[in-house]
């Protein structure tokens, strides 16, 4: 019960992280990158089957088998984060499951329309999750969780930019 309350709660507090924006706009302003780079968040309070390494490793390589050169290009990169927080009991003991939040943003600098002189860089595509999964899924939901989301920036990307 206190783990569906606490799922409910991860939900409604976290709305705005629920949104998917990869729609004709966000896909547009993928038009016309040559490259970018991968940026995997440090994953902090997670179990040690749990890294960031397997994840930046797992996004740079399934780029590159999508045929995207990745270097270093100031302000454009991949984004990912994963948030974890363990589930305990009021006493202190684990429940054997993680609230999480996953988030695969593209960032790249925009220019703003009031005033196009500030450049900033901001995210012009993404896909955000949150729920609960218990700890012995964790690792394999949040590697499937990750890919998916980077299935579909990839499909996004190459939609803009055909080989």
């Amino acid at each position: 019960m206190k783990r569906i309350l606490m799922a409910g709660l991860l939900i409604s507090l976290s709305g705005p992280l629920m949104r998917a924006s990869d729609d004709s706009n966000s896909r547009a302003s993928l038009r016309g990158v040559k490259a970018f780079h991968v940026l995997v968040e440090n994953i902090t309070d997670a179990p040690p089957e749990v890294t960031r390494d397997d994840f930046q490793t797992d996004v740079e390589l399934r780029c590159r088998q999508a045929g995207i050169r990745l270097e270093d290009a100031p302000g454009t990169y991949l984004y990912v984060a994963i948030t974890l927080q363990e589930l305990k009991y009021a006493n202190g003991q684990s429940e054997g499951a993680y609230a999480f939040s996953v988030a695969v943003e593209f960032n790249q600098p925009v220019l703003l329309l009031r005033d196009p002189t500030i450049r900033v860089i901001a995210p012009t595509w993404f896909k955000h999750s949150t729920g609960v999964v218990e700890l012995r899924d964790l690792r394999t939901f949040l590697r499937r969780s990750v890919s998916d989301k980077v299935e579909n920036f990839l499909n996004a990307f190459l939609e803009q930019n055909p080989k």
